[in-house]
């Protein structure tokens, strides 16, 4: 029998290559995104693959868009939620708060929607898969970055809560904090302010998604991996959050 997986951000990026993935293996997909166009280029050679342009942000357009999959495609057993946003700025102090409660809105509140559309039923059937991509900016803040780890930050706090009414469940949680990686979406954070990178490059998407199956196909796995150069930091930050500033301050030159 043939199952069904849902892939949001699925016009460009990693949810682009999750997206083929999954359809080269065999899966029925729902695409999802807000790019109409990004989603076509995506599904354009894998017949099993079907788009739905979504707003994340937007509770009724989720919650309408996973009754209309369901209704076409049977029951989800397995869900990556990829899609976010980020705007950097050089000060915390004067960005512009709609840019920082966009980002809440796509990043923290369409996580809670994707959730919340498509948890319960898994739950009720006693089984399923669900990935959620977080960001190692969600643990470790660095200037410019100040709205966009904030949105993570609530991301992981809301994950971590979260897999404690999953335990026993049936279902699997899994939250992929990822370090910069190459991919559009970071083309147009260098061209916000490239600075907020401190002049280090982004890891490759294939190398995120690789990461992000090999944890899939273990029974056991921490509920947050960090792929790449991202364990490195994670651990800097938990265990010598001093030298991880400072190391971080030589990088990274706050604005006044």
């Amino acid at each position: 029998m043939t199952k069904t997986a849902l892939v949001t951000g699925a016009a460009s990026g990693m949810g682009r290559m999750v997206a083929q993935r999954l359809a080269a293996a065999g899966y029925t997909v729902a695409a999802l995104d807000l790019n109409g166009d990004g989603l076509a280029e995506t599904a354009q050679r894998s017949p099993n693959m079907h788009t739905y342009t979504c707003d994340i942000a937007d509770t009724d357009q989720v919650f309408s868009v996973i009754e209309k999959v369901r209704a076409e495609h049977g029951t989800l057993d397995h869900v990556v939620h990829a899609a976010g946003m980020c705007h950097v700025h050089a000060s915390a102090l004067d960005h512009d708060v709609a840019q920082i409660r966009k980002m809440m809105d796509v990043n923290y509140f369409g996580t809670v929607n994707m959730c919340q559309a498509v948890i319960p039923a898994m739950k009720q059937a006693g089984t399923g898969t669900i990935v959620l991509f977080a960001s190692v900016a969600g643990w470790l803040p660095s200037p410019g970055m100040a709205g966009y780890s904030a949105s993570k930050f609530a991301v992981i706090g809301f994950v971590d809560s979260l897999s404690y009414e999953l335990a026993g469940s049936g279902v699997r949680l899994l939250a992929v904090c990822p370090p910069p990686v190459e991919t559009p979406f970071l083309t147009k954070l260098r061209a916000e302010n490239a600075s907020v990178l401190g002049g280090e490059g982004g890891m490759t998407a294939e190398g995120v998604v690789d990461a992000m199956e090999k944890a899939l196909t273990k029974p056991k796995t921490p509920l947050f991996i960090f792929p790449g150069q991202a364990k490195s930091m994670y651990l800097m930050r938990r265990f010598v959050p001093g030298v991880m500033r400072k190391l971080v301050a030589s990088k990274i030159k706050p604005v006044d």
